[in-house]
């Protein structure tokens, strides 16, 4: 069974931008380990302490899923909350 977290960390993404602007996430460095992105789910925008982020929820290819949020204006990545098989990820 999958635990959630609360993590709120910034995180070091890569992604593709398409031909429209639109951004996926392919990888992301979180506490010293690279996380592949196996599935991009669910997309949607927020607005956070007066800024409109893009939100993303993401299953990596461990299988655990992230919830991940991008300030375009800043292009800063925030790993919002975490759904993790092992605690000790």
């Amino acid at each position: 069974m999958k635990q959630q977290v609360l993590v709120n960390e910034p995180v070091r993404m890569l992604s593709r931008v398409g031909s429209k602007g639109e951004v996926t996430p392919t990888s992301f460095i979180w506490r010293d380990k690279t996380r592949y992105v196996d599935v991009v789910g669910r997309q949607w925008e927020e607005r956070v302490g007066g800024k409109n982020l893009r939100c993303y929820l993401i299953q990596a290819v461990d299988t655990n899923t992230f919830e991940v949020r991008h300030d375009p204006g800043t292009d800063e990545w925030t790993l919002h909350r975490a759904w993790l098989r092992d605690l000790a990820v």
